[in-house]
């Protein structure tokens, strides 16, 4: 199969949705798709995550990992979609800036493989 550019543009969200259809998935499925926001503060991302939530988004809050002082405060928000390069990116943005005002980064996006063609 060869690739089309205009689906999946040479940038780092086209790269994974390429892959994605290099491994079977059928990129039309809806399914869970992960967004990870970090942040320095439980306060930060409670603040977030909450106003995401107030904005109908599904969010989870999940603390620093165990052992490790550097690690972050995340927000997962993951709303049911079939993965494409406009959607993923026009929220990856959103949720950039949203990040932002809250002190806060994000640090990708990711999702199961769904049903081989």
């Amino acid at each position: 199969m060869e690739r089309d550019f205009e689906q999946f543009p040479a940038d780092e969200n086209g790269e994974v949705l390429w892959r994605l259809v290099q491994a079977g998935d059928d990129l039309s499925v809806c399914r869970d798709v992960e967004f990870v926001l970090d942040f320095d503060s439980e306060q930060a991302a409670l603040d977030c995550g909450a106003f995401l939530f107030r904005n109908e988004y599904k969010v989870q809050l999940s603390p620093p990992l165990e052992g490790k002082a550097d690690s972050p405060w995340s927000v997962e928000v993951v709303p049911y979609m079939a993965p494409n390069h406009r959607d993923i990116s026009g929220l990856e943005d959103y949720l950039k800036r949203v990040a932002g005002h809250f002190g806060g980064t994000t640090s990708g996006w990711g999702c199961e493989v769904a049903g081989a063609r």
